[in-house]
């Protein structure tokens, strides 16, 4: 994967620090434009997070990420993902949660089927789910949107400020004041409080805490954690369904083989083994970056698809930065409530709820999950 060497004194229009699925969906898109790009990843792999590897002979896993959501349809045409090999099935249950005593709770596409599941274990719960079903997926494509648009800079001033308040609103034009209070509570609200609130099962509870404590920086109690019950819910696939989850054949890892290929093909250039050291900047703006070898390499624009504390407290002197942003930065929490364990088993694990009419398909998904209390510890 790694390009010819740069030419000395080459200057590209954008750098991009990080070869993860979003830098090279960048890069990509920029290339698409016509500007010169360059993606620098210090691993010998690219994909970051998203990847397929080998952990024992004759077996490749998703060693990080290993579910599909939320990636978008136009990505996948626009950048003809499907032309470098990318395949998906959707993932169904989407979630199947086993406890100590034996029951298997799955959440299936189907919400009839859902809500046969759950009634199982509570009647009301089963009824209440298809009611907060359907208010998170009405709130959910309210935020759809913003997804493809450039985020809102409601600090700027002027006409400009003007300009991005008018863009906003006419997102939320259709919104009831109920629902805006309504989106604003899953914003800044906690998963563990609206849980509690909405349903009467630990086992409920638990199901759903299985599918939206991923990524999370705090536990499910923590303030901002409600809004993964959105996210979770905004489209994904080749065909835009509402709350995609899928299985991408040949691991995760293929995604970002389809999206570098794509990338090369519309000129991008990809060097591994290129850890960067430091962002260069002057005058307040960057100017390119510097690798660990000394190397410098101009560019007119820089984008990171490294983490913001290593962005902007380690590639960036926080000199070159405003002291209330370098202060949020580094308030940013980076623990959480999860792990991920890869191994290779003797045989395939059989969980004694599961029934035994179930094809492989529908046995490969399983989330082991304590409670709402144990993640917030």
């Amino acid at each position: 994967m790694i390009s010819p060497q740069i030419k000395p004194g080459k200057i590209y229009d954008a750098i991009i620090i990080g070869a993860g699925h979003n830098g090279l969906t960048a890069a990509a898109y920029l290339a698409r434009a016509g500007l010169s790009t360059l993606v620098l990843e210090r691993r010998e792999i690219v994909g970051g997070c998203c990847v397929t590897e080998s952990i024992a002979p004759g077996c490749r896993v998703s060693t990080t990420s290993y579910i599909a959501s939320m990636l978008r349809p136009e990505v996948i045409s626009d950048l003809k993902l499907r032309e470098f090999g990318l395949r998906m099935v959707p993932c169904d249950p989407a979630i199947q949660v086993p406890f100590l005593d034996g029951q298997v709770v799955s959440w299936w596409a189907d919400r009839e089927r859902a809500k046969a599941e759950f009634s199982k274990i509570s009647a009301q719960d089963g009824e209440t789910f298809v009611r907060v079903d359907d208010k998170l997926k009405k709130l959910a494509r309210y935020l759809q949107p913003f997804f493809l648009e450039p985020p809102p800079e409601f600090d700027t001033r002027g006409a400009k400020g003007l300009t991005e308040l008018f863009r906003v609103g006419k997102r939320f034009r259709k919104i009831s004041n109920a629902e805006i209070a309504e989106l604003i509570s899953f914003l800044t609200g906690s998963l563990g409080e609206f849980l509690d609130h909405n349903y009467e099962s630990e086992k409920i509870k638990t199901m759903f805490l299985a599918n939206n404590v991923y990524g999370k920086h705090g536990g499910p109690y923590q303030p901002g954690t409600a809004i993964g019950l959105l996210f979770h819910l905004l489209s994904g696939g080749e065909h835009e369904l509402q709350g995609f989850f899928g299985h991408v054949i040949g691991g995760m890892g293929a995604i970002t083989q389809a999206l570098a290929n794509s990338g090369k093909k519309l000129g991008v250039e990809i060097r591994t083994e290129a850890p960067v050291a430091k962002i260069d900047v002057r005058n307040g703006r960057a100017r390119g970056v510097v690798l660990e070898d000394g190397t410098e390499i101009g560019g007119r624009l820089v984008i990171s698809n490294a983490d913001p504390k290593r962005t902007f407290l380690k590639l960036t002197s926080p000199r070159d930065l405003p002291d209330d942003f370098v202060h949020a930065i580094r308030g940013i929490k980076m623990e959480g409530p999860c792990a991920k364990v890869n191994m290779v088993l003797g045989e395939e694990p059989r969980f004694t709820g599961t029934p035994a009419h179930y094809t492989p398909l529908e046995r490969t998904f399983y989330t082991l999950v304590p409670s709402l209390e144990f993640a917030e510890k």
